[in-house]
């Protein structure tokens, strides 16, 4: 119930939602001319705010500010970086991830780590490309063909498949790691920059406190022009996650779910 209700609840969190909405109300709402006109100056207020990139740019960047480097040891190997899932998605037909809401480099990040040393495996937790689906089915072995096309031994992953959030996430994995004698200090927690703060929370409201490092950062551009300011839908559809994060963590906080 919660995971189908977090789903919900991130369609109402959309920008184009409340212009569209606005706009069906100023259609609807004829007879009230007064109404209409509100909610068309709302709809315009809102398409300028919420398409604007450099405000988009800052309001990710404040949010960010704790998460711009890495919290680790240098020189340190790591046993286990543990990637929050959600970054792709098994094409079947072809064979190949498709990536979510540029996420990608949550798993390709901890591919570089790998490759230089840094950590030994990768643990995936709860990403659509290797979860188990209701009908008990996963796409695991394409993903671990697919990695091992690009170099990446199959056998340096773990892949936990029956988290649907961040809560699970935290939870299915520490029991795997645990259940393997792996513990916090020997792991290095990987995601989004934006989801940091969240994930990192769930883990230690379970008394796990593993080392992190961001990804998908944003840097307000130091030169800007009349173009940087041209209205774009694809702004609209990046705010959602800045919106959904700001919801989850009140919603997590008031559940228990995080410290």
């Amino acid at each position: 119930m919660f995971f189908e209700l977090s789903k919900l609840l991130n369609f109402f969190l959309f920008p184009v939602t409340w212009i569209v909405a606005l706009l069906i109300g100023s259609m609807a709402l004829r007879k009230y001319p007064w109404v209409r006109k509100l909610c068309l100056w709302g709809s315009a207020v809102l398409f300028l705010v919420f398409t604007n990139g450099p405000l988009f740019d800052l309001a990710k960047s404040s949010m960010i500010e704790e998460y711009r480097f890495p919290h680790w040891e240098e020189g340190k190997i790591y046993r286990v970086a543990i990637v929050m899932g959600g970054f792709a998605g098994m094409n079947k037909e072809r064979g190949i991830l498709q990536y979510e809401q540029n996420r990608a480099d949550r798993l390709w990040e901890a591919v570089r780590l790998f490759r230089t040393g840094k950590v030994n495996r990768i643990l995936i937790t709860g990403d659509p490309s290797s979860s188990l689906k209701p009908d008990g089915s996963s796409m695991d072995t394409e993903f671990l063909r697919y990695m091992q096309e690009h170099g990446i031994p199959p056998d340096i992953f773990l892949l936990e498949q029956q988290a649907r959030n961040s809560k699970e996430n935290a939870a299915y994995s520490v029991a795997m790691l645990s259940s393997l004698g792996i513990p916090d200090r020997d792991c290095l927690l990987i995601t989004s920059a934006t989801h940091m703060e969240r994930a990192r929370g769930c883990f230690s409201a379970l008394g796990w406190h593993p080392d992190w490092f961001p990804v998908g950062l944003t840097t307000p551009s130091a030169s800007l022009n009349c173009r940087s300011f041209y209205p774009s839908w694809e702004i609209a559809i990046k705010w959602q996650e800045l919106f959904n994060e700001w919801m989850g963590k009140i919603i997590y906080r008031l559940a228990g779910y995080t410290e």
